[in-house]
């Protein structure tokens, strides 16, 4: 059990690159567009701040995400777990303001995945962060169906659990490896171009054994290289995923197990193969 619930919160850890950006209707908003600007440029901290300062859902939600990052990218030790939980109170106070915007939810999400694989498996099992994550989800999508952030968290959320837990994942959560392909074509679909959402679906695909789940990253790798990168996030994406093209490539397998298990913040890859052994 330990096993499935831990890739749980590995699996809410990978897709947080998904919630990096918000949507260009919020451009529109001065004050929040000055806090994404230091965001998008890497300074997490001020991003944090200004955000916070605007004392609005959406600022809350953004902060959430600063704290997310500083957490995962920056910190170390117990300085890690502080961040994300400050990272979830910023997304439940985002909530309270605002139980109808979809990025609190998916800031919620996010937050509880990346708590749950600090405190450890078990005890995320029985506080129930695993349904608690899902729900918000659901809560993003049944708001916003047309959301292709939400639609690439459920995705990361369904095969991420059967990657770490096979049958046993599945069982317990309800997750399965058809419903999270479906996801994440889903949200390629609403959003074409997003290179956070192609890099999350090619990594997490290079991971599970079959030709066609292969030859579906590569293609996913091959598009988002073919453009240049926007911000530096994305940057930061891109590089990761010429080193996982160039593995493929090759067929080095291990290799590219290796960047796949560094890329979505695995510690190795699992010790059976089963719950690798899928294919679209």
């Amino acid at each position: 059990m330990r096993k499935v619930l831990g890739g749980f919160g590995r699996g809410i850890a990978l897709f947080l690159v998904l919630l990096f950006t918000f949507s260009p209707a919020h451009a529109a908003e001065p004050n929040l567009a000055a806090a994404q600007s230091e965001f998008n440029a890497g300074n997490f901290a001020s991003a944090a701040v200004l955000a916070r300062k605007l004392r609005t859902a959406k600022g809350d939600a953004l902060a959430s995400r600063a704290e997310a990052v500083r957490g995962e990218f920056m910190a170390e030790g117990e300085e890690r777990l502080r961040r994300f939980q400050i990272a979830l109170a910023d997304g439940r106070r985002a909530l309270s303001r605002d139980p109808a915007l979809p990025e609190a939810h998916l800031a919620i999400a996010v937050a509880l995945g990346l708590v749950a694989r600090s405190e450890g498996g078990v005890k995320a099992h029985f506080e129930g962060l695993g349904t608690q994550a899902r729900a918000h989800i659901g809560e993003a999508l049944a708001l916003d169906e047309g959301n292709a952030w939400a639609h690439a968290a459920l995705g990361g959320w369904h095969l991420e659990i059967v990657y770490e837990g096979g049958l046993l994942g599945a069982a317990v959560y309800g997750a399965s490896f058809a419903a999270g392909i479906a996801a994440y074509e889903r949200a390629l679909e609403l959003d074409p171009g997003n290179v956070s959402i192609a890099w999350q679906y090619a990594f997490q695909l290079s991971g599970f054994d079959g030709v066609e789940n292969r030859a579906r990253a590569a293609e996913l790798l091959a598009d988002m290289l073919a453009r240049p990168p926007g911000d530096a996030l994305e940057e930061i994406l891109c590089r990761s995923a010429e080193h996982l093209q160039q593995a493929l490539e090759k067929n080095d397998k291990a290799e590219a197990a290796r960047i796949v298990s560094e890329g979505l913040g695995r510690r190795a890859p699992p010790a059976s193969p089963a719950s690798r052994n899928r294919t679209r």
